[in-house]
């Protein structure tokens, strides 16, 4: 079993790692009703972030222990494929303590191990393997096109929506200012929360203070740019007083 072993090994981890991450992240998206309204979106950050998590481990841990199976079956017993993916899947139970965990362990070790020993005979054959290696890929793009296609319109984004996300944070501040459009006077000061749409679902957030018989030469304010989900500093006055 010594044929092209890095070779092996490295597609084995990576056609292992996608395959295993898409389908954690179609699990993670199987309540769609409760879940985020960009489907191939989170389908995207979840493949990456679980292909992170699992690919780390695979590489790691899991080449280490194909590498001792071969090992000690190339020197000491007759080479047997079951018996090959079977003890791959016994080390995939190292996630024992949760169940849940364990199955996907023992899943992701079989899967590991049927696509090491598939490349295996293929290679023993002189046959190509790129096609397999490059098969996670379109599969990906399919899916995610799929979910992007079915994912439901995002609601409007409104003024009132820009306001909540900008004046969202804590220990700033705007915390002194209205938390919706409007004004609120407090001792000497006057304060305006003001909103103005620039362009389709992009907005002006402005935040205004004035002080009776103010001699500085006018009120202090600060505005944001705010679309969704990111605002940015627009215009300021001098420090507030």
């Amino acid at each position: 079993m010594h044929e092209n072993f890095l070779q092996r090994k490295i597609t084995a981890t990576f056609v292992t790692t996608v395959t295993l991450a898409m389908i954690l992240a179609l699990l993670s998206l199987s309540d769609i009703g409760a879940g985020p309204s960009d489907y191939g979106e989170a389908f995207l950050f979840a493949t990456m972030l679980y292909g992170l998590y699992g690919g780390v481990t695979i590489l790691v841990y899991g080449n280490l222990v194909s590498a001792l199976i071969e090992f000690v079956m190339n020197r000491w017993f007759k080479i047997n494929t079951w018996i090959y993916i079977l003890l791959h899947g016994v080390f995939g139970l190292i996630m024992l303590g949760d169940p849940i965990l364990a199955v996907f362990g023992v899943g992701s070790a079989i899967l590991y191990a049927c696509i090491d020993m598939w490349i295996f005979y293929r290679i023993r054959n002189e046959k190509r393997i790129k096609m397999l290696m490059l098969t996670p890929i379109p599969i990906f793009a399919v899916v995610w096109a799929v979910l992007s296609f079915i994912s439901p319109d995002p609601p409007p984004f409104t003024a009132e929506d820009a306001i909540e996300f900008v004046t969202s944070g804590e220990g700033t501040i705007i915390d002194k200012f209205p938390k919706d459009e409007g004004v609120i006077t407090v001792g000497n000061a006057t304060r305006e929360t003001s909103v103005e749409e620039i362009r389709d679902e992009v907005y002006i957030v402005t935040f205004t203070e004035t002080w009776k018989d103010d001699d500085t030469g006018g009120p202090w304010f600060i505005s944001y740019k705010v679309e969704r989900g990111s605002s940015t500093l627009y215009d300021e006055s001098s420090v507030l007083q």
